[in-house]
Order: C-alpha cells, then structure tokens, then sequence
C-alpha cells in the first residue's frame, strides 16, 4: 500500500497524508453503500487499508472487521478512487490558481480550433504550462487574424475554474486581450522595468484596437507607453492625475 500512495502522490501532485485521506474517504462511502451499514475505512501506521462495520441492533451497537483483502470489486473502487484524486487534485490546482485571475501572462498560439478559439500556452506559475482558451471574441478585430500558431502575446487571466469533461476534472482558464486590465498591467510591467515606485495606474476606458484611457498619479516613460501601444496595437493616452494627501 505504500508503494500505491506514493505513485498516486506523484501522479496527482498530491501530498501523502491528501492521497490516505481521500482512500479512506472513498472506501468509507462506497463499503457503507454495500453493506447497507456505517463502514470506516483506515490506512493504519503500516500503510495497511483496514475496515470495520458497525452495526446498531436494538440500540446495542457492535462492530465486523471487514476482510479487505477477500473484497470483490476493486477495480471499481480503485477507478472511483483515481476520480475523487483527479477532483481533490483540481480543485486543490484551481485554489491556487485562482489568486492570478485579473493578472497577466505572456502567451504562444498553439491551436486555432474551428470554432475560432485560440488554444494558448500559458505559465501561470513559472514551470508549469497550461493550455488557456480564448474565443475569438475576446480578441480585438483588428488582431483577430494576426494570432497565428507561433505567435506570443500577452493575456489576460480572465477566469480560472474546474470543469468536467466527460467525467475527467480539468482545469478551464480563460484568457483574453480585450480587457482594461491587460492594459494596466503592461503599463505597470513596464513601469518595473524602470524602477519607478508608487505609482498608481487605472485604465478608465479602452476602445479595442483604437485607443486606451490611462490615468496614473505619475508621469509614465514615453518609452513604456510606446511599447504597450506596440503590444495591443491602439493608441495609449495617459493623463496625469496626482494623488490627494
């Protein structure tokens, strides 16, 4: 049973005491359903699966050691315990993953589906690639036939969330290139780029593939401006509006 915990613990990415927990959760529920009975499953201090029914007879409660290893059916239980892993592992990925919705990433066309949804290859966390969606309605018009396969971008995480795809969990990510926030946050990756500190950036309106409305407490690099204006293809106007003490 080790040697099992620690194959599911590589494959899911999952930790050892979050792969026993979901064996013993998974076992419980389905043995309790054949037994017509309240069954607790356990993986006991040498990775042994241990099982015990209790039974409430005229309010004198009593227990059966159930004999785990003479059980039938464990290629079910095992498919539904590879089900629960995949589930456990993404809505685990999907927590973490849902503190960069609103953020930025560079991205590379990977696919054009037929439905005119751009496939994107994405980090969002650096090492580990992800394959985000985004329809073609999400992009500007003016842009829409210059994403080719090859070409990188930077996207914006529009939504991160789990989904079923014929009773397989993944991990939905949403991107796209029409967002206000993708134009702050370029400008403010290009503010990093020349250490300039405490300054507050808000896209107040944006026109795609024409022109964005940029207020910000201080004065923006022309170099900065005119490199987001490269990246999205529309005019950047910026006005500077000092913060009030």
């Amino acid at each position: 049973m080790k040697g099992i915990i620690l194959q599911l613990s590589q494959k899911y990415y999952l930790t050892y005491s979050e792969v026993i927990s979901e064996i013993e959760s998974v076992f419980s529920s389905i043995l309790s359903r054949w037994h017509k009975t309240e069954v607790i499953a356990i993986v006991n201090d040498d990775y042994k699966l241990e099982a015990v029914a209790y039974h409430n007879v005229n309010g004198i409660l009593s227990q059966q050691e159930i004999d785990v290893a003479k059980m039938r059916g464990w290629n079910f239980l095992k498919q539904k315990l590879e089900i629960s892993l995949a589930q456990y592992a993404l809505m685990k990925q999907t927590r973490e993953y849902k503190g960069y919705e609103h953020e930025i990433r560079l991205g590379e066309v990977v696919k054009v589906s037929a439905d005119s949804v751009f496939l994107i290859e994405i980090e969002l966390v650096p090492g580990e690639v992800v394959i985000a969606s985004c329809p073609s309605y999400l992009v500007g018009i003016h842009e829409r036939n210059q994403l080719r396969i090859g070409t990188k971008k930077y996207f914006h995480i529009r939504k991160v969330d789990p989904v079923m795809l014929e009773e397989t969990p993944r991990l939905n990510v949403i991107v796209d290139r029409v967002s206000k926030n993708l134009t702050r946050r370029l400008i403010e990756q290009q503010i990093e780029g020349h250490l300039i500190d405490d300054v507050v950036v808000k896209c107040v309106k944006r026109f795609v593939g024409k022109k964005s409305f940029v207020e910000a407490s201080r004065k923006i690099p022309k170099t900065s401006i005119l490199a987001v204006k490269e990246e999205l293809g529309e005019h950047i106007e910026v006005k500077v509006r000092e913060k009030k003490n």
